[in-house]
């Protein structure tokens, strides 16, 4: 065997073994430094199920359910989201592709035409001339000839010291930071779709309200002008009610509007047209039945459950590995390359075929010497970008830590109004039917009957902001926790 050839066939060897060997590590570990407490502040007293995935299903009503459960096979965000976790799952594969070898086969063929003229100088020239028809053995003759030809070439590089490993890590933390966003998707998603359908539903009974608010001051304007046409009140009394009674009427206009919107934001997240959806109507009062807020959550729990969060710790991984990657080139890098060539050559018809093989291995490696700062510089950025990650991550995680104890310090805090609402109302219903009876039996005049069923409006108005309010913070506590997705996208 040549030389060059043990020389080569050694340092293959070498490098397959060394390839085989457990790659240097693959990321540069940071962790954040955030203390994470044990429990939340405010959701000790928090009484409702721990079951929050979805927690839809604790409201008792079949058409919420229904329409998030349309939602999260149907809505666009979500399938965007998905759109871009397979962009980024094709790209991680590209990325551990490169750690393989790499082989291909090439090859070629043509035809061609030539001329011929031998030489008529020499020796062998004044020999052969005097025979007969020597002569023609030196003309000019036209030639065809016909060639093919194939090749066979292989590469590798053998990820000794782990960098292309790191690039592959680095586009699979990426794959899983895109797919937290799909988690994240169906979370808003679901969390959205019921946030305006218990505005909707609010929004219908507020009209119903100033339905019985506008027969109220209706009545009290027909009131106050007979008692002004008997001269018993001023022009002033009569344009106070008149006011009161057209503002009453606009309300309930953008009231009608509102709940419109509303359904047409529903329709747009559960991938309907919205101008051909009808939010059909409920014989539950869902404002009135809320669930409890969620009880048993964990800070450990929010950190393990909401896709922004791991989307970051995914990030984060994702640049440790491309720190690492960026470190690997102060390193040397081997290759090895395998060509093979073998075909067939034809001149003419009449000349026999000639084939042929050859093959030539090579390994190669590249040293970095100077690069004009180019490599160091490359590891700063990667670090940089690390620290920037890893403080996006601290960050998040400070966030969420603080709108869990704020949604659960306001829930409880809308509740306790909720309550006293509830109570207000129950006193002042009392209050108006007490000065109806009054009024009839002559004990009191209209007006005050009047008044007193205005403030019950009132009252019954606030109470259902106030619901509206309590339901949307325990939407918030929902979100704010990570619950609404599943990585089965089911909502059964």
């Amino acid at each position: 065997m040549h030389p060059l050839s043990k020389i080569a066939t050694l340092s293959t060897l070498i490098l397959l073994v060394s390839a085989c060997q457990s790659p240097q590590s693959t990321q540069v570990v940071r962790t954040s430094e955030i203390p994470i407490p044990a429990s939340f502040d405010e959701a000790k007293a928090a009484q409702g199920s721990q079951e929050i995935r979805q927690w839809w299903q604790h409201w008792q009503d079949p058409l919420l359910s229904q329409l998030i459960t349309q939602g999260l096979q149907s809505s666009h965000d979500i399938r965007i989201a998905e759109s871009r976790l397979n962009e980024a799952l094709a790209i991680s594969r590209l990325a551990n592709a490169n750690l393989g070898p790499q082989a291909g086969v090439g090859g070629s063929a043509g035809v061609g035409t030539g001329s011929i003229e031998p030489s008529k100088d020499g020796k062998l020239y004044d020999v052969i001339r005097p025979l007969p028809n020597a002569s023609k053995l030196y003309d000019s003759h036209d030639i065809d000839a016909a060639y093919a030809g194939v090749g066979f070439s292989a590469s590798w590089e053998p990820d000794i010291f782990g960098q292309k490993q790191s690039d592959a890590d680095a586009a699979y933390f990426a794959a899983m930071g895109m797919q937290e966003q799909v988690y994240g998707a169906q979370l808003l998603v679901a969390n959205q779709i019921a946030e305006h359908y218990l505005s909707a539903r609010a929004a219908e009974q507020r009209e119903l309200i100033a339905d019985k608010n506008i027969a109220t001051l209706t009545r009290y304007q027909r009131y106050v002008q007979g008692r002004f046409n008997a001269g018993h009140v001023t022009i002033q009394d009569v344009n106070n009610i008149k006011s009161k009674l057209n503002a009453a009427r606009a309300k309930k206009s953008t009231l009608k509007a509102e709940r419109e919107a509303h359904t047409r934001s529903i329709a747009v997240l559960i991938g309907e047209v919205p101008q051909n959806f009808v939010l059909p109507k409920s014989s539950i009062n869902i404002l009135a039945q809320q669930p409890q807020a969620p009880s048993g959550q964990t800070p450990p729990g929010l950190l393990e459950r909401r896709p922004d969060i791991r989307a970051y710790a995914a990030q984060v991984q994702a640049y440790s590995a491309k720190l690492a990657s960026a470190e690997a080139d102060l390193l040397p890098r081997f290759s090895i390359n395998f060509l093979g060539q073998g075909g067939r050559i034809e001149i003419d018809s009449d000349i026999p075929s000639l084939k042929g093989w050859g093959s030539l291995l090579s390994v190669g490696i590249n040293v970095p010497i100077f690069t004009n700062g180019r490599i160091q510089a490359n590891i700063e950025n990667a670090d940089a970008r690390l620290q920037t990650a890893l403080l996006q991550y601290d960050q998040s995680i400070l966030r969420a830590l603080g709108e869990v104890d704020s949604a659960y310090h306001m829930h409880h805090a809308l509740q306790q109004q909720n309550a006293l609402l509830t109570t207000a109302s129950q006193q002042a219903a009392k209050r108006a039917s007490d000065a109806e009876k009054l009024f009839r039996y002559g004990d009191h005049t209209l007006d005050k009957a009047l008044d007193a069923q205005i403030d019950l409006e009132q009252i019954q108005e606030l109470k259902v902001q106030s619901q509206l309010a309590r339901a949307t913070m325990l939407l918030n506590i929902y979100k704010s926790l990570g619950g609404g997705w599943d990585n089965t996208k089911s909502a059964s």
